[in-house]
């Protein structure tokens, strides 16, 4: 028997364009077999067994820390035991499924997809989730009212085609989101600007992608992006909604000489964004030449990258583009990554960071003269991984997302209260040093353990026309501890944990700086495979029923529950 094995992967990732990232993945597999029947003189040529493909097993996203982000957990939930890795493939071979979670609060998230074609070169799958949450959450500081309805639904449906060639891979994606949302933040006693009015965004996401097959000749890739965005935003100094287009093209080529692991070559981008109200146009163009060296167990990319941007104003910049890795032993090595640029923040940019911001002006776009991320991996005890690192970065520009409150808007010459949230700038230095520790020792339970230590220092930050004297990296915090878990009872049912903690965080408002309660979240949750086609899951979310801010006057929701059902077909 010859076994032809072919893998397609549907990555959804809401963006939700909400102030978070920890959004889960649902991923689909498949495993096709065709039958083989050799001839006598087919059999002559076969003169070794075929080799079995090992998968590339991700691991799964199980933070569900944020309370606006997706509450559904991955199809695929934990990793199969160290046992089987080598021999049972994680892949199931129906078309399609469908999941539906739910849970107080309102929270309801849901997803549905379909293979409609497969085959050797051409696949072609439909996909839809649903997100929404319409529940009271109590503010952390006192006020009246003492709480806020905090709704918002996310649908996104999407096509995603992909077509692998003998010399390139074609991918061709088009999507569409429909997302309503109100503005929930603490009124401080004040009348309420939106009165929970519904505020709508709508995004039309076309891409298209081309790569070359690796070869000893000219290697290429490109890739274009559109979106095309509409909203019914209700802000002042704006007396039509919102519109606009953002353009991402991308193209790059690599030349092999010596020998395929060294080349070199250039990657080229343009990013534009056109809009039609308040914001200005924004572009930047990028040229990045390098050279790449690798080897048996080391690597490097030394490069640059030239940069031309407009919008608040025209800069040229001139950036080290350099990636560092070196084996000391088989399971263990150095890295480097020395690298700077610009961060575009355009609209749907800070959308994406917090859907509850203030579009009334453009957010100024921030350089960063210098990145770093350095760090050592460490894996040569059995069971046991270590990654210990450190970062400095430079950035001018930086925003920092405060309470709006009371304050002039645009051109408007009155103060008005705004429950949404503003940026302020600063020139911002940032230093961090951490550590990372996985293990999985005993084959049912798999554990990871990162923390991270930050070093702020905030220069020339103004609010209003006036500089703030001790300025603060407004809601970056300090201190981070991410603890994660799965652990395997039976061969049909998981648990998963999540726990989170972040600590010396600080806003702004009404000219003091304001200490934020620490985020110290844990969640659980479990998922039981009925059959092959059902399955059911449950999780609840902030077990130590703490309250906090996710940004100052915009809390997050107490302890929650969802429950539901995954069904494939």
């Amino acid at each position: 028997m010859r076994k032809i094995y072919i893998t397609l992967a549907i990555l959804v990732c809401v963006a939700g364009l909400a102030a978070q990232t920890q959004d889960s993945l649902l991923r689909r597999q498949l495993e096709l077999e065709r039958d083989f029947n050799p001839t006598l003189l087919d059999a002559d040529k076969i003169n070794s067994l075929p080799a079995l493909r090992e998968p590339a097993v991700q691991k799964a996203n199980t933070n569900y820390s944020s309370w606006a982000g997706r509450i559904t957990p991955p199809l695929e939930i934990a990793l199969p035991r160290p046992g089987s890795i080598m021999t049972e493939i994680p892949y199931r071979t129906e078309k399609g499924y469908l999941s539906l979670q739910a849970g107080n609060y309102a929270n309801m998230d849901g997803a549905f997809g379909y293979r409609l074609l497969e085959k050797e070169q051409h696949t072609l799958a439909f996909t839809f989730t649903h997100q929404s949450s319409n529940g009271d959450v109590k503010y952390v500081q006192e006020s009246t009212p003492a709480n806020g309805k905090a709704y918002f639904m996310d649908n996104l449906g999407g096509l995603a085609y992909r077509y692998a060639g003998d010399a390139n891979r074609i991918t061709l994606n088009l999507s569409y989101l429909h997302s309503l949302f109100t503005y929930y933040g603490n009124r401080f006693g004040n009348d309420a600007f939106f009165n929970e009015e519904n505020q709508r965004l709508g995004v039309l996401h076309a891409s298209l992608g081309l790569e070359s097959n690796e070869s000893d000749l000219l290697n290429y890739r490109g890739s274009l992006d559109l979106k095309n965005f509409s909203t019914g935003l209700a802000y002042p100094a704006s007396s039509d909604p919102l519109k606009g287009n953002e353009i991402r093209i991308m193209a790059g080529f690599d030349k092999p000489f010596r020998n395929a692991s060294t080349k070199a070559g250039i990657d080229g981008s343009l990013v534009t964004a056109f809009y039609r109200g308040e914001w200005d146009k924004y572009t930047l163009i990028n040229a990045a030449p390098y050279l790449y060296f690798g080897g048996l167990n080391r690597s490097a990319r030394l490069g640059a990258d030239i940069l031309f941007q407009t919008g608040d104003k025209t800069r040229v910049r001139v950036v080290p583009n350099v990636a560092l890795q070196l084996g000391i032993t088989e399971r263990s090595s150095l890295y480097a990554n020395i690298h700077g640029g610009f961060e575009h923040n355009t609209f749907l940019d800070m959308m994406s960071e917090s859907r509850y911001i203030l579009p009334a002006a453009n957010v100024k776009p921030s350089f960063s003269i210098l990145d770093i991320d350095a760090g050592v991996k460490i894996g040569e005890m059995s069971g046991f991984r270590f990654d210990l690192f450190g970062g400095y970065r430079k950035t001018d520009d930086a925003h920092f997302l405060i309470h709006h409150g009371q304050g002039v808007i645009g051109d408007d010459t009155a103060d008005s209260f705004i429950e949404a949230l503003k940026p302020v700038y600063g020139d911002l230095t940032h230093t961090h040093i951490g550590g990372m520790l996985q293990t999985s020792v005993w084959a049912p339970l798999d554990l990871s353990l990162r923390v991270k230590k930050n070093f702020y220092s905030v220069q020339d930050l103004w609010v209003y026309d006036s500089e703030v004297p001790d300025p603060k990296a407004y809601n970056k915090p300090g201190v981070e501890i991410d603890l994660q878990g799965t652990l395997e009872i039976r061969e049909k049912l998981r648990l998963f944990m999540n726990y989170y903690f972040a600590g010396d965080r600080w806003s702004y408002y009404e000219g003091s700086d304001i200490e934020m309660d620490v985020i110290n979240d844990l969640n659980l949750g479990a998922t039981y495979q009925i059959s092959n086609a059902f399955s059911l899951s449950m999780k609840a979310n902030n077990l130590m029923f703490q309250k906090y801010d996710l940004w100052y006057g915009h809390p997050a929701q107490g302890f929650n529950m969802t429950g539901g059902v995954t069904f494939r077909f």
